[in-house]
């Protein structure tokens, strides 16, 4: 049973996303919740994500299924907001699996399912994400994965640039830690990106985070996000679990 649950490999939790494709028929819940704190641009709202759920099911040995669905609550000054705030359907397919200095190499494709002109989170029109994830093992301890891509909610006139790089650390096979930089970039500039009566082309984000393998079917996580354009303004924490469930 033990060698049967070698290759779980959980995405969570973190920004960017790892190569690592679910063995075939397996199926992985990964969920959690977390708090975010945010004053950027203005803003003073608190937003509580209740449930994060992603399921990913192993389809072939290439290519898994992937569904998420987010709920949130939100506090402002003005009221309170709650709903479905993120609801997707996408696929990570092996490309390739490196060797000697080349990295493993991972294709994601997401599409973002629109919640119409009611919605609060949801985007209105069908959004896309399509990244290329890369990793190379650096040692037996450490590993290092980055990942290009856009983005688009439906809703921008032009798609995010996505790039992202993660530094992991695992010391042994139960704990591991990681930090990670993940940015986005936008040809027009974005005024929810900087201070207040200003905007930017650049989001640039950071995290760190660590891993606990409390069984080898279940994954135990922690972490937090802050936000480089007002690093005193914005901060986001969460756990979560990720379940090998069959």
């Amino acid at each position: 049973m033990a060698q049967d649950n070698d290759d779980f490999s959980p995405d969570a939790p973190g920004a960017t996303t790892g190569v690592s494709i679910m063995p075939q028929g397996k199926i992985d819940w990964e969920t959690g919740f977390s708090h975010e704190w945010n004053r950027r641009n203005g803003a003073h709202e608190r937003t509580w994500t209740v449930n994060t759920s992603m399921f990913r099911l192993g389809m072939t040995p290439q290519a898994e299924l992937r569904l998420q669905i987010d709920e949130c609550l939100t506090h402002t000054s003005e009221g309170n907001y709650g709903g479905i705030a993120n609801a997707a359907i996408g696929t990570k397919i092996k490309v390739y699996e490196g060797g000697k200095s080349l990295p493993k190499v991972a294709f994601m494709g997401t599409l973002l399912i629109p919640g119409g002109s009611h919605a609060r989170y949801l985007p209105g029109h069908v959004g896309f994400q399509a990244h290329l994830l890369f990793e190379n093992e650096l040692s037996s301890k450490f590993t290092l994965g980055y990942e290009v891509g856009s983005d688009w909610s439906g809703d921008t006139n032009n798609p995010d640039l996505f790039f992202g790089i993660n530094l992991t650390y695992q010391p042994s096979d139960k704990w591991s830690f990681f930090v990670e930089s993940y940015n986005r970039y936008n040809s027009q500039r974005q005024d929810d990106w900087a201070k207040a009566r200003r905007s930017s082309h650049f989001n640039c984000m950071s995290e760190f985070g660590l891993t606990y393998m409390l069984t080898p079917r279940l994954q135990l996580n922690a972490y937090s996000d802050i936000c480089f354009n007002e690093f005193s303004r914005y901060n986001n924490i969460g756990f979560g679990i990720a379940w090998l469930l069959n």
